[in-house]
């Protein structure tokens, strides 16, 4: 069975191989991903500035359940089972803007923050409102979540580590960036023919950014990147120079950060946290891009650019946004291309005969032990 042979697989062998061909195409393992890998977690499942008036409701799909973000009508944000509390329908099918919500299966409403309004005809002949009693254990079933840096970040199971504990060592790495300035530039959705894993090892993979992309970055710069080990569920990479030896995106230079020192104006760093959310940090915005697999081998991804402040989302600067938009959302879909026929070929038996390369593949390396830690954990 394919389980036994991921109960086997050596880590010794991934550090030489990275994961087998197989795990990106075992439906089976798929289906286990759910439990022990997204329900278990801190997942990301979209981003808070998406949501930009109180009303506005994103839903999606995380660890196999169905799930809503809403803001509600004092501007806090609440995630949500997508069930009503009768018979289980589903409440929203896309993103909307509700004052209330309304189940389309028997008229069952809610509040924006999870309370049960109403239930016609709850007593059947018995023509009168719910009682305030009978309300009370009807409610929307909250799940367990945190914003950090705008990504909203959820727990299915409920028993994961706080997320404190959990995000510190980016939190202290990232400490001196003033996040809470970051505005909205633009979100945008795409899908792919491929397994989730490879879309996040993609992502880590510094080594084909200079031939990928190369309006994005010269091969010197990449030869500069340092490795980044935070934690057993975050690593990334750093090129300490990388923005200032890059082809430049704008005709102009957005802001940079308010208060960031001089020798991190030149700085890139970018981060996979286990095991969906990858996230740029950039001297004048921010990249986060949502990994949502829907099926073993496709995936939906959201991509979201910020500014680093007011001043850079001025009117002064919606050129330089416009261009700044443009060239992440051309790279991310030169990446989709490409993993696309990925999928095909690193899916084969004969993909288990490649070879990491030390100077460049121990990050992502580093992301398969962590699902294979995971996967094979008792």
């Amino acid at each position: 069975m394919r389980i036994t042979q991921v109960e086997n697989i050596d880590s010794e062998a991934v550090s030489k191989h990275g994961l087998p061909g197989f795990v990106f195409a075992e439906q089976t393992l798929y289906e286990q991903e759910k439990d022990n890998v997204f329900a278990k977690g801190w997942a990301s499942i979209g981003c808070a500035q998406q949501l930009k008036k109180p009303g506005d409701i994103m839903p999606v799909r995380i660890a196999g359940v169905s799930l809503i973000a809403i803001r509600n009508k004092d501007g806090g944000i609440g995630v949500f089972h997508n069930v009503c509390r009768h018979k289980s329908a589903p409440l929203v099918d896309g993103p909307c803007n509700k004052r209330t919500l309304v189940c389309p299966y028997h008229k069952w409403s809610f509040k924006l923050d999870g309370e049960l309004m109403g239930a016609p005809r709850f007593y059947g002949s018995e023509n009168k409102p719910i009682s305030a009693e009978d309300k009370a254990d009807k409610g929307l079933i909250p799940v367990r979540f945190a914003i950090w840096w705008d990504i909203i970040f959820v727990n299915v199971s409920g028993d994961a580590q706080p997320f404190e504990e959990f995000i510190k060592p980016l939190d202290e790495l990232l400490a001196e960036y003033p996040h809470q300035d970051m505005r909205h530039v633009s979100s945008t959705d795409y899908s792919g023919e491929v397994n989730w894993k490879l879309a996040v090892d993609n992502f880590l993979d510094g080594y084909h950014v200079p031939f990928v992309h190369s309006q994005a970055c010269s091969i010197e710069s990449a030869l500069g990147q340092d490795d980044l080990f935070l934690s057993d569920d975050i690593v990334g990479l750093r090129l300490p120079h990388g923005a200032s030896s890059k082809p430049a995106k704008t005709a102009k230079q957005l802001p940079h950060w308010n208060g960031l020192a001089e020798e991190k104006r030149g700085t890139q760093q970018w981060f996979g946290i286990f095991p969906n959310t990858l996230f740029f940090v950039d001297p004048c915005w921010v990249q986060t891009i949502v990994v949502k697999p829907t099926s073993v081998a496709k995936t939906d991804e959201t991509l979201t650019i910020y500014v680093t402040s007011d001043e850079a989302a001025s009117d002064e600067f919606v050129e330089e946004r416009t261009r700044l938009s443009d060239v992440l959302n051309e790279v991310n879909q030169q990446d989709i291309e490409l993993l696309d026929k990925l999928q095909h070929s690193r899916t084969s038996s004969v993909a288990d005969q490649g070879h990491l390369v030390q100077a460049w593949d121990q990050v992502g390396m580093a992301f398969h032990k962590m699902w294979l830690s995971k996967m094979q954990a008792k």
